[in-house]
């Protein structure tokens, strides 16, 4: 895996925070866990999102089995059926949003994808190597990171335009995207001019173009929007960690937890849910930064990326075991 697949960061204007360490606890198994087997066997399901079609749509990476054709994205009914759809010969799909026009788009080696809920895939050319970035979805625009020009690219599905935002130079990133209600494009980034790495959670207007970045006491890989507009981030190195930055005040409290703390997404009641990938297993975490509930473990099944249906349940792909699983609430 490349160490930009890996999500290693960057941003701009460095900006005062202030920071404050929080402690986890575990919480026992809770829930049942189901999953559903990829019928092609070392495809790497990797990220997923709930679709209009009230289905779950996942990419298939192909990172435990390169040699593969064709590669897929695939769909997972509510209740556990599997369709996949080969989209190309050797794109490597990894991200995946719902647009507003009705398509589900995805980040590949081959530019831009977008399939209909149909199974129909096409490609949109990009001005730059779209490969394993990540996405996010906000009106008719699609937002796309771009590791190796510092950049994050808007793409206006309407007109087929794509507009590039500078992060600014001397930064490590963008590694994750995410957009909020009022239409604030966050993101994670690293800056590495100094002795130590220091993590940075990063704030992009599309109107004035203006970037801030705020440091923060760890390096995030994923970043995503809670139902209260907190700015929640996963961290997998130096440390290992879960955080919550609010915009509002400007500071982050950041949650030391290990077992490879990946993906992260919103649950219609205010919490986070999380992707562990070294231990096997999801938690959810609430604004207090208390583990109020975790999946059981499934050893060297390496959770990556995640979704929360409409109802709270978790829906997450299970990169090394190819299946998606979920697990059902109480």
């Amino acid at each position: 895996m490349s160490r930009r697949f890996r999500g290693v960061l960057a941003a701009v204007v460095a900006a005062g925070l202030a920071v404050s360490l929080g402690t986890t606890a575990l919480a026992a198994p809770a829930g049942k866990l189901k999953q559903f087997r990829v019928p092609t066997a070392g495809s790497s399901p990797i990220h997923i999102t709930e679709a209009s079609d009230g289905n779950f749509w996942f990419t298939e990476s192909f990172i435990n089995n390169q040699n593969a054709s064709p590669h897929n994205v695939g769909k997972v009914t509510p209740t556990g059926n599997v369709t996949e759809f080969p989209v190309c010969d050797f794109c490597f799909p990894s991200d995946i949003v719902q647009g507003q026009d009705g398509f589900l788009y995805f980040s590949s080696n081959d530019g831009l994808g977008r399939i209909t809920t149909d199974g129909v895939a096409e490609f949109v050319s990009a001005p730059f190597s779209v490969g394993g970035n990540d996405l996010d979805a906000h009106g008719d625009d699609i937002w796309i990171t771009d590791f190796n020009s510092r950049s994050l690219w808007r793409y206006d599905t309407p007109t087929g335009v794509f507009k590039e935002f500078p992060i600014g130079s001397g930064l490590f990133g963008p590694a994750d995207v995410a957009v909020a209600g009022n239409g604030i494009v966050w993101f994670g980034a690293s800056d590495i001019s100094g002795p130590v790495e220091q993590g940075l959670i990063g704030r992009l207007d599309p109107t004035s173009e203006s970037v801030t970045t705020f440091n923060v006491d760890a390096v995030p890989r994923a970043i995503n929007i809670a139902s209260d507009g907190a700015v929640w981030f996963t961290a997998r190195f130096t440390p290992q960690a879960v955080g919550r930055f609010d915009p509002e005040t400007s500071s982050a409290t950041v949650f030391p937890f290990d077992g490879g703390p990946q993906d992260i997404a919103p649950a219609p009641d205010g919490s986070m849910w999380f992707t562990r990938t070294t231990a096997g297993s999801i938690a959810q975490i609430n604004t207090a930064g208390v583990i109020t509930a975790e999946s059981k473990a499934i050893k060297g099944s390496e959770p990556f990326g995640i979704t929360v249906a409409s109802n709270g349940n978790p829906w997450f792909a299970m990169l090394s075991a190819d299946k998606i699983a979920t697990l059902q609430l109480p």
